[in-house]
């Protein structure tokens, strides 16, 4: 996995975060990924990144430093324009396992042990295919494409 090791939050990190959530090993999960790796192509770029199989608890301390966080990762759900960048809050949503959280329930845990609120989306791009390959499938390399343009719009303005 990448950049698995969370800065510490009294490293005084600004700025933004970008987390994948996701695995490129099962088709268009990989999705979240794929699109940090186009990004840090960039030169410059201007955003700290992170790849994640699944949230867990340790995420909110990674989210603690940083002034905004975007929390990107496929989507069953068929999008209009192949993607859906959305606000998110923080919410006290916790299911059976505390070892995989969804984005508002990591917002909830930053704010109650670490009295942050960074400023946070969700963006979810549409894929068609998830069984045990590796590599994207047509209609997600499209949605890819689309997502990373509306992604960097967002980005100057968050």
């Amino acid at each position: 996995m990448k950049n698995s090791n969370p800065p510490s939050t009294e490293s005084g990190k600004t700025g933004i975060l970008l987390i994948a959530i996701g695995n490129d090993l099962r088709g268009d999960d990989g999705l979240g990924w794929a699109l940090l790796e186009k990004l840090e192509q960039e030169n410059p770029f201007a955003a700290e990144t992170a790849y994640r199989y699944q949230l867990q608890v340790e995420d909110a301390g990674l989210v603690a430093g940083f002034d905004a966080v975007v929390f990107i990762d496929a989507s069953t759900e068929q999008a209009g324009g192949g993607y859906a960048l959305a606000p998110c809050r923080p919410a006290a949503a916790f299911e059976f396992t505390t070892h995989r959280l969804n984005p508002e329930s990591v917002l909830y845990l930053c704010r109650e042990l670490y009295g942050k609120s960074p400023k946070a989306f969700t963006l979810g791009i549409s894929g068609a295919f998830w069984g045990l390959k590796r590599g994207l499938s047509k209609t997600a390399q499209g949605n890819l494409k689309a997502a990373y343009n509306g992604l960097r719009q967002a980005l100057n303005s968050i």
